[in-house]
């Protein structure tokens, strides 16, 4: 009896020291700093997932933290003065909770960035209204725009989803394309501020749900192709009731309550017509509900690819094969699934080389109860989604992300992230789920590859209060050398976000301008040497939600006086490696012909 309690004490003592030595030393596996979210893919509404009653991401909601980022909203007296509608109703019909996007892009070449702003409407649409038209404002420059929409003939009354801006016809002025629930829009800028609508004639008027889109030369033929997004087969008649019909709270429908719909890839034939060459690039065996594209060259070979984001299905990556043909490397690449192996709801995209490698990380917006995804790029195809460990999960988890951009705000030489958030459903609550409807925007600070929430007050007031988001582009609208945003509002006037920050460092500006390859270099790889640092950056296709970047422009950080070397990968394979002097800011390089250094601003080349 005596033995055997010497050998219980002995056990307890021992037992007691090992765990106190576990406790001292910590977790023996590699500790997670953002706490999972277990799966709960049930709930209604567009995405519905978890409810996100306990809320990891606090700090997102408005707690006082450092912030080397500041952003004035400037719309108020810029003069736009547009209204997103959303055509939401008592009926809840599904498009209408996607919202619509924004294009930022200089038209009539003064060297200033001008706004498209696409909107939605009564479903069905009533043809012939004004009071719901897509609006297109010229920048005069000073913060100053004018609406130009009747002169430019760019006011579809349609419901309009996405947008995508590229030179098709290689006459070097940018043409739009419009992507939306019905016939898609075409619109070939005529060269003298006027467009004209040719979306039937081109064989580009895809009638079906439209999302995001993207212009890339896949083919290598020196003309910009189109990829097109849809979403879901829907139509009023269709639409189910959703939510709790015995109180009559009704709420948008989970997506899986809708059949997916097949994109559409459109190749330029190069006589003003496109016609659909998904099935001959093997791009129709999958369908997702397609919300988000960026065309980018992920795995370094010189060809560009497809990566698209889905709502509840796997994200698609499709490898540029050489041929006009693509390879599905979506399962085994690792950037399908969130990192435990789930489909989430995927909607803003974009590309960057976040951590100076060389390679283009991916970073996806997802729904509520989610995370947003940031898939590393290890090479050989391989991603791997790291959110969690690179800071950018925590801050994320609680709202529904939309619109995105992986770009350098502060000017140290590392790309930083902003995303727009904002629910579907304004009525939630009455369901009993504690989702707002209106929500704080995302700002996060790459400090050498990891990131820190850096949103909340301290950032402006903008990031201090809640809104209903969508779309999200970013321009430097004032030519000062550093990023502006713009983020569109369900049923609201957009923000226009000045960057009001003082930048770490110098910036050069490059517009590259295709000759072999496509006019607008999409596609481009340009290696950066400046001071201690080497980065990559890509003329893309795409990215963010239903939104479009100035492809003109490529802006990044210089590093005291030191100078910039460049070496310029073109879509064609021609090499172009050169040396930018101290002090000089923006450039126009040809891809056959020396870089011309421009005074102010960019300004057309001549003969242009």
């Amino acid at each position: 009896m005596r033995q055997t309690l010497w050998i219980a004490i002995v056990a307890i003592c021992l037992g007691g020291g090992w765990a106190l030595w576990k406790w001292r030393a910590g977790p023996t596996s590699k500790p997670q700093p953002d706490t999972p979210v277990a799966d709960s893919s049930h709930s209604a509404g567009t995405g519905g997932r978890a409810d996100s009653a306990t809320r990891p991401g606090a700090r997102s909601a408005g707690l006082e933290i450092d912030s080397p980022f500041r952003f004035t909203d400037v719309v108020d007296e810029s003069g736009i003065d547009f209204v997103h509608v959303s055509g939401d109703s008592a009926d809840k019909p599904f498009p209408a909770a996607n919202g619509s996007g924004v294009a930022a892009f200089d038209f009539d070449l003064d060297g200033l960035a001008d706004l498209y702003f696409l909107t939605g409407t009564t479903l069905p649409p009533d043809h012939g209204r004004t009071a719901s038209i897509n609006r297109c404002y010229r920048n005069r420059g000073d913060w100053k725009f004018a609406d130009v929409t009747n002169q430019t003939g760019l006011g579809h009354d349609g419901f309009s989803a996405g947008v995508a801006v590229g030179d098709f016809d290689s006459d070097g002025f940018p043409d739009v394309y419009v992507n939306c629930f019905g016939p898609n829009r075409l619109y070939r800028n005529q060269g003298d501020g006027t467009f004209v609508e040719i979306s039937q004639a081109a064989g580009v008027d895809d009638p079906n749900w439209g999302t995001s889109a993207a212009f890339l030369d896949y083919d290598g033929d020196g003309l910009l192709d189109l990829y097109v997004c849809n979403y879901a087969v829907w139509s009023l008649e269709s639409n189910k009731w959703c939510g709790d019909q015995a109180r009559g709270v009704r709420i948008y429908c989970n997506p899986t309550t809708v059949e997916p719909a097949r994109g559409v890839l459109y190749h330029n034939d190069g006589d003003g017509r496109f016609h659909d060459a998904i099935v001959e690039a093997g791009l129709d065996q999958r369908l997702g509900r397609g919300q988000g594209v960026v065309a980018a060259d992920v795995n370094q070979d010189g060809r560009i690819d497809l990566y698209l984001t889905n709502d509840l299905h796997p994200n698609f990556l499709y490898l540029n094969a050489g041929g006009g043909r693509f390879d599905d490397a979506t399962e085994h690449s690792g950037a399908a699934h969130d990192f435990q192996g789930r489909d989430q709801a995927g909607m803003g995209v974009d590309a960057a080389d976040t951590d100076h490698n060389g390679r283009l990380n991916l970073f996806v917006t997802n729904y509520e109860g989610e995370h947003n995804a940031f898939y590393q790029n290890l090479g050989n195809t391989l991603f791997q989604d790291v959110g969690r460990s690179r800071g950018l999960a925590a801050d994320s988890i609680p709202w529904v992300g939309w619109g995105t951009a992986l770009v350098d705000f502060d000017g140290d030489g590392w790309a930083d992230v902003i995303v727009t958030n904002g629910h579907t459903d304004e009525n939630l609550h009455e369901m009993g789920r504690d989702s707002p409807y209106r929500q704080p925007p995302g700002l996060w600070r790459n400090d050498h590859g990891r990131f820190r929430f850096a949103g909340g007050a301290a950032a402006g007031p903008y990031f201090a209060t809640m809104h209903v988001g969508r779309g999200l582009t970013v321009a430097d609208f004032d030519n000062d050398g550093d990023l502006d945003a713009v983020i569109t509002h369900q049923d609201a006037p957009p923000a226009l976000l000045r960057n009001d920050a003082r930048p770490a460092s110098a910036a050069v500006r490059l517009r590259l301008v295709g000759v072999t390859s496509n006019r607008d270099a999409v596609g481009a790889a340009i290696r950066v040497t400046t001071g201690p640092e080497s980065f990559v950056q890509q003329v893309k296709g795409g990215s963010s939600y239903l939104s479009a970047a100035d492809l003109r422009q490529i802006l990044f950080a210089r590093f005291a006086d030191d100078p910039v070397t460049l070496e310029i990968s073109w879509p064609s394979g021609v090499k172009t490696a050169m040396e930018l002097s101290a002090g000089e800011f923006e450039y126009v390089i040809r891809e056959t012909a020396p870089a011309v250094r421009l005074q102010g601003r960019i300004a057309p080349l001549a003969g242009e």
